[in-house]
């Protein structure tokens, strides 16, 4: 199938344009650029001697204003595999999109990080920022599309995006009486970017593609 793959590639690149700008509009006006809540909560980083005592550690944390993902660019979408139906009324098969994001992913970081016992406990405020550099998007999908005098692409649908990156940098002002526990913290904040944050990244960003693919069809051509 092979002529009506190629076919299909061709109406798609030739919209493909269209398609990101699309995309980016979809982004911007379902408010994940920036996304003010990321994530928020309280968790134990340590514990430190304070003297007096030893006590545990909280960072009660919040990671808002996540910037970057309108950025969003499909550097190809293409069909891999088309099937025509036994009655040559229809072709569907697999698709795969391949993008970027042309500027870095940027979080903010606030909250309070705290530990104490008897009358002693201080208290100093979380601020810094998470930079994810390098970021590419693979995700694959299915299409199908209608046979007649032309072969007109009618639906794709993308699933389960994979978001990849070069580099992750945090840097965390100072917290004073409580800063050797600077390093644990950050690797927490870490933990929380690779792990939860790029979940919520992947399956914020699908509605937004699909939206704007939708948007760009039908695509016909022709079959000669």
């Amino acid at each position: 199938m092979g002529q009506f793959q190629d076919l299909l590639n061709a109406v798609i690149s030739a919209n493909l344009s269209n398609i990101n700008s699309a995309a980016t509009s979809a982004i911007l006006s379902r408010g994940l650029d920036p996304m003010q809540n990321v994530t928020s909560g309280s968790q134990t980083i340590g514990s430190i001697n304070l003297g007096i005592c030893t006590a545990e550690a909280v960072a009660s944390y919040v990671l808002e204003h996540l910037t970057g993902l309108s950025s969003f660019h499909i550097n190809s979408l293409v069909v891999t595999s088309a099937n025509a139906s036994p009655d040559g009324s229809s072709v569907n098969g697999a698709i795969q999109l391949d993008a970027v994001l042309s500027s870095n992913i940027g979080i903010q970081v606030g909250g309070n990080f705290k530990a104490g016992c008897l009358y002693f406990t201080p208290s100093v405020g979380l601020s810094g920022n998470v930079s994810v550099s390098g970021v590419s998007i693979s995700a694959t999908g299915d299409f199908n599309a209608t046979l007649g005098t032309q072969l007109c692409l009618t639906s794709m649908d993308v699933m389960n995006p994979n978001l990849n990156y070069n580099n992750v940098n945090i840097n965390i002002d100072g917290l004073g009486i409580l800063n050797e526990l600077l390093g644990p913290l950050e690797d927490f904040i870490l933990g929380l970017v690779k792990g939860q944050i790029i979940s919520l990244i992947e399956s914020s960003i699908t509605p937004p593609i699909n939206s704007a693919i939708s948007g760009a069809l039908p695509l016909c051509t022709s079959l000669s």
